[in-house]
Formats: structure tokens, C-alpha cells, sequence
């Protein structure tokens, strides 16, 4: 019995990005929403390092492991397979997660990597650039970065799952 090594990247591919996609909707829904709830900048800022610090060691790996699982799959089944197009749709969608990362998220992330590092740095004083309102701001436009982010991801997933049932 061979190996169908593209039903292989399939099944793999489809479990990292349902992965990606169930994580970040629970950091959405759980930390980062309570994180929003607290009224102490130096909280807020704590709960939402936590979360996005998990993220980075992994989701690279998730990420660009599922879009080019997704994109051998296809290659490896072949354009007149039907799966062929919902795997590329899958690749492009994981792809997409990566743009979009760079290009929205960071510019969030440095803002509130700046807030963590004076945080940790112990550099308050009452004249700091940044108050609760600031943060809470910073952390709300991540959120909802972070959820546009997991959309993608929940659409790669959805788009492999056809390709698996193909």
C-alpha cells in the first residue's frame, strides 16, 4: 500500500491551520477581551505580551508550514485534480496571513512592545507618553487585527477540508 503523500501535506496542512485559526479565536475571545476589561495600563499591557509572545514562537511555523503544505498538496495531486484549486485557495489564504501580519500587525505590536518594554523597564513616571486609554486603544486595534488574521486562517482551513474531502 503507497503512501498518498498528498493527502498526507493535506491532513497535516488542515490540522496547523485549524490550529492557527482555533488559537487565535480563543485569545481573541478569552485574554486579550479580558485583558480589555482591567482598567491598569500595566495589566492590560501584561495580558496582551502573554498572548502575543505564545503566538510569535509559533505561529511562523504554522503558518508558513500549512500554506506550503496546502500548495504541495496541489502540486502533488495535480491541476486536473478537484481538490487542486481548494488547495492553492487554502496555500494563498495562509499566504495572505503572512502579508497581512507584516503589514498591519506589526506596526501594533512595536507600539505595544514599546509600552511592555518600559513596563518591564520599570521606567513610569507620571509622565509617560502612553496612558490606559492609549493602551487599551493599542490592544483593541490588535484585536481586531488578530481576528481579520484568524479569519484568513479559518478560510485556509475550511478551503483544505473541501480539498480533504475531494
Amino acid at each position: 500500500m503507497a503512501i498518498n503523500w498528498a493527502q498526507v501535506l493535506q491532513l497535516v496542512s488542515l490540522l496547523a491551520a485549524t490550529h492557527s485559526s482555533g488559537y487565535g479565536l480563543c485569545s481573541d475571545r478569552v485574554a486579550v477581551h479580558n485583558a480589555l476589561l482591567l482598567s491598569d495600563r500595566d495589566t492590560v499591557t501584561r495580558q496582551w505580551f502573554r498572548a502575543w509572545d505564545f503566538g510569535r514562537k509559533y505561529g511562523p511555523f504554522v503558518v508558513t508550514g500549512s500554506g506550503l503544505g496546502f500548495l504541495g498538496a496541489a502540486l502533488l495531486d495535480g491541476i486536473s485534480s478537484p481538490a487542486f484549486g481548494f488547495n492553492v485557495a487554502a496555500s494563498l489564504s495562509m499566504g495572505l496571513v503572512v502579508v497581512y501580519t507584516v503589514f498591519i500587525v506589526f506596526p501594533v505590536n512595536d507600539k505595544l512592545l514599546e509600552a511592555h518594554a518600559n513596563l518591564t523597564d520599570h521606567k513610569k513616571s507620571d509622565d509617560d507618553s502612553q496612558t490606559t486609554e492609549d493602551i487599551r486603544s493599542l490592544t483593541a486595534a490588535w484585536k481586531t487585527a488578530d481576528l481579520k488574521r484568524t479569519l484568513l486562517s479559518t478560510f485556509a482551513a475550511l478551503a483544505g477540508l473541501v480539498a480533504a474531502c475531494k
